[in-house]
C-alpha cells in the first residue's frame, strides 16, 4: 500500500511541475493592450454650456485647463502607444486634449476641447 501512495504522490508532483513550466513559457507580452471600449472621450466645450448633470461631473481643472496641464496630458498620451492608436481611430487630435484621467475600471477618460 505504501509503494502505491508513493507512486501516486510522485506522479502528482511531477505533473504540477511540468504544468507550471508550460504555463510560464506560454505567457505573451507583458504590456497589455487597451480595448477601445476602455477609452471614453468627453468634449469639454460642448458640456460647458449645458445645464445637465454631465457638465457638473467634469473636473474644474479640465474645464479651465492651463497650457501646462494640457502639455502634461499630451505628453502622457504620447507615452502610451495603444492609447494613441485608439485616439487616432476615434479622430482625436493630440493638440485638442486638455486632460486624462484613469477611470475606476482601469480605462482612460480623455477630455478634449
Amino acid at each position: 500500500m505504501k509503494p502505491i501512495i508513493t507512486l501516486v504522490l510522485a506522479a502528482a508532483l511531477s505533473a504540477t511541475t511540468i504544468g507550471g513550466f508550460t504555463y510560464a513559457q506560454t505567457t505573451g507580452s507583458t504590456t497589455p493592450m487597451m480595448a477601445e471600449d476602455m477609452v471614453t472621450i468627453i468634449n469639454v466645450t460642448q458640456q460647458q454650456g449645458s445645464e445637465d448633470d454631465t457638465s457638473k461631473q467634469i473636473p474644474p481643472e479640465f474645464q479651465n485647463a492651463t497650457p501646462e496641464s494640457m502639455s502634461k496630458a499630451q505628453a502622457e498620451l504620447q507615452q502610451d502607444a495603444a492609447l494613441m492608436a485608439i485616439l487616432q481611430k476615434k479622430n482625436v487630435q493630440l493638440t485638442n486634449v486638455v486632460g486624462v484621467q484613469t477611470a475606476a475600471n482601469g480605462g482612460k477618460i480623455v477630455y478634449v476641447k
